[in-house]
């Protein structure tokens, strides 16, 4: 058997000399948390300082460490590596560090960067653009570490840097833009060194040597420079007159920031090669901040100085914007690239930019790119066009001041005067809200301007751009009133200047034959516009009087504004003719007014006097009159009468009960309008007047409740009925004879009243199909009987005889049209009869809403009034028998608050109604009776409930009075007991008895001897 021969033995590996805590800082130096990056660098940084004092072997190793971890694309490792190695470079070559006999210098570490940074070989795609960021990276740490601007480092050592960056961008065009903003910031770190001015100058010599000086980069690196060296030499020959920003270099400068292929190629020609960065970038590039900064710091008398005749002037800021941002990014024949730069550079101005300048920045071009943008969804730039929206709405809630500025661009010649309605947003509408009483009055006086002038020639654009802002005055008062600056001192005067603004527009015209001290309005205000803008005077009272207390002094500074310009002539004359009655009842009513304001302001308690109840109604009836309403003129004189009873000299309490009835004959007026309007006005007059409504004005109020929901009913109510309506009525009353008591049948749980709207509507509904079905049958009859023919479905009844198709004379065919004229017309009439009843019947309804509105204030002001009582029936019966839902509900709320706001009690805490007389206390008798006999009738749900409330408080009443009135009262429960046990017409349930004896367990004590 051989023997093998033995193997060579396996040489043992010698232990590396590794530092395992050095391995893990730079493991971290990659690290994607940046607080971990500079922990490590930290770390890093501390083992080279000068009191470490280094080995040239430690610093050699690390240095090539960090240029060659430049050069990775791992996680953050450039970024890592580079804070890390610029400080090192600050450490190892400070003046505190003393190593004569070290090797290692700055020129040594170019060179270890510069051969790290160096592709062995032919290198492809990511490894190609590791090692070009990699010099990046490496360069701008030299730099930045400023070791290279030593006295004791060769000069030539930065022109090398210089070289190699250059290289670089003409090598790499994507990086171009890096490597200029490297140079930028060299330019000031020569100046905080204080280096020699050479440094700058070489680099600003070299940068036109290789053509970048007319690129984005060259224009910031020789702004920089002329910044912080503006005695240094300049190459010549590059900008004609001296420099990027002059004004007569504003089209190149326009071509270089573009980074147009214009720019390029002639750039190309004069230095033999071309400049193409060959990508675009979503950023702005930083020259645009540079030449941004250096037009903010003008003064502002170069600002506004329009003298460009000096050979060294600078463009200002407008001029640079509207010719290299707005003519030529935003040009019409630009890229979509480029038009978003503008926008984003529209940002970044609002974002840092002064006040004074941020305000040039609305311009043409912009605009009409920013509009186009943002009016379709899908369109390429509309997120960067909200964008620009949104950083303007920022820029005026930060800055209240520049919401002038921003509404003139948005609104005015540049932009559009109905801009949220182009752009289909509500820009305009978010920044009005945002106002401020330090920021109305110019806003204020800007819309009053455009609506003079909204800048367009065609009357229906202007028309609409003048409601559009109308709106926006609409939309100022109710800012105004909703926020917490209501109550701040000058937001009343800004409030009547807007009020004022569109009571111009709204009553008054031009007039040729007299001087106006407003500017005409351009085109003309038309009718439409006018009746709209009277609308918004509305709408705008609503609101003030809706939240403000001293309503009254705003209205009243209206009305006596209008008056004035009426007498002076100086907004025109009023849209309406007025006679010479008329005039003179309104000159009385403004001497009234008059006196009111004065007495007004010797008010010591202003919430319990009927003063600014008295100004209301004047100054809305006056405004009434200039709106043309034919009842405002007898209403003042009827206001004129209420006055002279309740404030008169010779005024008395007899006096003053007539005024009140007259008082609420006008409220009753005002309360019928549709008008919200007037609903508020009559509820805050009829709050302060409520405590001394007599009887009769009360008994007005219940009239309302007690009428029909009908045509007649309306009539008969407004008492305005001529011949022809008196037809009517007789008709309606006809039709109506079953529905005068609308009852509840017997026996059910639940009559009309308790029935859902949209049931009563759905009934409706139904009779109204069943009349037109009729009345289209009786049509069709007419018709066919008119032209000798018969329904479609009666052909097979008729003759085959019959010869319909025989020929009709001139004369038959005269007749013929006289007959059709007859059904027709007929047929009009029953359908505007039809409209007539249903217009009635909501009429009514909505009345009767008003006029519960207004009992709800007089049983709060007035409950404890003995003439209160007299709401007790006519509101069970109006519970009882109503087929609306809403008003039944409403009715029994009001009796049930009535009930609830009379408390028995001692002394001043009892609030029940006081007999004080025999004549009030056998009327209080009839009134129970009278509710226990409403309660054996059926109805809805909560009848019952409300007839027991009723009568319960009929009970304090007369227990309050006398409590031996107990044996009647029990006598009179118990004859309702008896009905319900005997009698089948009696629905009384036994929740009312229930009630009656829970009283009584709870009375008992207090009745008890």
């Amino acid at each position: 058997m051989g023997v093998f021969p033995q193997g060579p033995r396996k040489r043992r590996r010698e232990p590396l000399n590794v530092d395992a805590k050095l391995v893990e800082i730079y493991e971290d130096l990659a690290n994607e948390n940046n607080e971990i990056r500079l922990k490590a660098a930290q770390e890093l940084v501390s083992k080279f300082t000068p009191d470490k004092n280094p080995s040239d072997e430690d610093i050699e190793k690390a240095l090539k460490r960090l240029f060659r971890g430049l050069c990775s694309g791992r996680k953050a490792a450039r970024v890592g590596f580079s804070i890390a190695l610029t400080e090192i470079l600050s450490q190892i070559f400070s003046s505190a560090r003393e190593q004569p006999s070290s090797e290692i210098d700055v020129s040594k570490a170019i060179d270890l960067w510069v051969s790290q940074s160096t592709l062995e070989g032919k290198g492809v795609g990511q490894e190609e653009r590791d090692y070009s960021f990699g010099r990046l990276f490496g360069a701008e740490a030299i730099v930045k570490s400023s070791v290279v601007f030593q006295e004791s480092v060769p000069f030539e050592q930065w022109t090398r840097i210089l070289s190699l960056l250059f290289e670089l961008a003409q090598k790499k065009p994507w990086l171009r833009e890096e490597c200029g903003w490297i140079l930028f910031c060299a330019i000031q770190d020569i100046a905080v060194q204080k280096a020699d001015v050479k440094y700058a100058e070489t680099a600003l010599r070299l940068c036109c040597e290789n053509g970048l000086v007319k690129t984005p980069e060259g224009v910031a690196i020789w702004l920089r420079a002329k910044d912080f060296f503006p005695n240094m030499v300049f190459p010549e020959g590059i900008w004609k007159h001296g420099g990027p920003l002059h004004i007569r270099e504003r089209a190149t400068l326009c071509k270089v920031m573009k980074q147009s292929s214009e720019s390029e190629s002639e750039q190309g020609k004069e230095n033999g090669q071309v400049q193409n960065s060959g990508i675009w970038n979503a950023k702005l590039h930083f020259a645009w901040g540079s030449l941004l900064q250096r037009l903010y710091d003008q003064p502002a008398e170069e600002l506004k100085s329009k003298d460009k005749t000096t050979k060294s002037k600078e463009a200002s800021f407008v001029e640079f914007w509207t010719e290299v941002v707005d003519n030529g990014l935003f040009a019409a024949a630009s890229s979509d690239e480029r038009k978003f730069w503008g926008f984003l550079l529209f940002c970044k101005v609002l974002e840092e930019a002064p006040i004074q300048f941020a305000s040039l920045v609305f311009t043409k071009n912009f605009l009409r790119r920013l509009m186009n943008q943002l009016a379709v969804e899908d369109r390429y730039l509309h997120k960067i066009a909200l964008k620009a929206l949104r950083s303007i709405q920022t820029r005026v809630s930060k800055e209240p001041e520049f919401m002038l500025p921003a509404l003139k661009g948005l609104l005015g010649p540049t932009g559009a005067a109905n801009f949220d309605q182009i752009t289909k947003t509500k820009t305009v509408e978010k920044i009005i809200a945002t106002a401020t009483p330090s920021t109305l009055d110019p806003v204020i006086r800007f819309l009053e301007e455009m609506i003079a002038n909204p800048g367009a020639e065609d009357e229906k654009a202007a028309a609409t751009s003048r409601k559009y802002l109308a709106g926006l005055l609409l939309s100022l008062v109710k800012v105004q009133m909703s926020a917490k600056s209501a109550a701040a001192e000058g937001v009343e005067t800004s409030l009547q200047r807007i009020m004022e603004i569109l009571a111009r527009f709204a009553y008054f015209v031009p007039d040729p034959d007299t001087k106006q001290s407003a500017p005409a309005p351009v085109p003309p205000v038309d009718e439409a516009t006018q009746e709209f803008f009277r609308n918004k005077v509305t709408s705008c009272l609503n609101t003030i009087i809706s939240d403000r207390k001293n309503s009254s002094t705003i209205l009243c500074a209206l009305a006596r504004k209008v008056h004035k310009m009426v007498e002076s002539g100086d907004w025109g004359k009023l849209v309406i003719e007025m006679t010479g009655p008329i005039q003179e009842s309104i000159d009385s009513a403004a001497k009234t007014l008059k006196k009111l304001s004065h007495k007004e302001k010797k008010i010591e308690k202003p919430g319990k006097s009927t003063i600014p109840a008295f100004i209301l109604l004047f100054s809305m009836t006056i405004l009434q009159v200039y709106n043309g309403d034919a009842d405002a003129v007898s209403m003042l004189d009827e206001l004129a009468f209420c006055y002279s009873k309740f404030l008169g000299k010779k005024a008395d309490s007899a006096e003053a009960s007539e005024g009140s009835d007259a008082l609420v004959e006008i409220l009753l007026s005002f309360a019928s309008k549709q008008s919200q309007l007037f609903r508020r006005i009559s509820e805050q007059v009829f709050g302060a007047f409520a405590d001394q409504v007599t009887g009769t004005g009360l008994q007005s109020m219940i009239a309302i409740l007690e009428a029909d929901n009908s045509l007649a009913g309306q009539q008969e109510l407004f008492d305005n009925q001529d011949d022809d309506e008196e037809n009517i009525e007789m008709a309606d009353a006809d039709d109506d004879e079953d529905d005068d008591v609308e009852e509840i049948e017997a026996g059910s749980d639940a009559g009309p009243a308790s029935d859902s709207d949209e049931e009563d509507d759905d009934d409706d509904s139904e009779e109204e199909e069943e009349d037109n079905d009729d009345e289209l049958a009786e049509f069709d009859a007419k018709l066919a009987a008119a032209l000798g023919t018969h329904r479609a479905d009666k052909d097979l009844e008729a003759s085959d005889s019959d010869d319909a198709d025989s020929d009709m004379n001139d004369e038959e065919m005269e007749a013929l049209d006289a007959q059709l004229v007859k059904v027709f017309q007929a047929r009009n009439n029953a359908t505007s009869k039809r409209k007539d009843k249903k217009n009635a019947k909501e009429t009514m309804i909505n009345f009767k809403n008003r006029v519960l509105d207004l009992l709800e204030i007089y049983v709060k002001k007035s409950h404890s009034d003995i003439i209160a009582l007299d709401l007790v029936i006519p509101l069970l019966r109006l519970i009882r028998k109503s087929t609306v839902a809403q008003i039944a509900t409403r009715a029994s709320n009001v009796l049930r608050d009535y009930a609830r706001l009379c408390k028995g009690g001692a002394g001043a805490n009892n609030s029940l109604p006081g007999i004080g007389s025999q004549e009030q206390a056998e009327l209080v008798w009839g009134l129970l009776r009278e509710v226990h006999e409403e309660a054996t009738h059926s109805g809805p749900t909560f009848y019952s409930s409300s007839c027991s409330m009723a009568s319960l408080l009929l009970v304090r009443i007369l227990v309050n009075h006398n409590k031996h009135a107990v044996g009647g009262i029990v006598y009179v429960y118990a004859e309702t007991q008896k009905k319900m046990l005997m009698s089948n017409k009696c629905h009384v349930r036994p929740s009312f008895f229930a009630d009656w004896n829970n009283w009584c367990g709870s009375a008992a004590k207090g009745l008890k001897e």
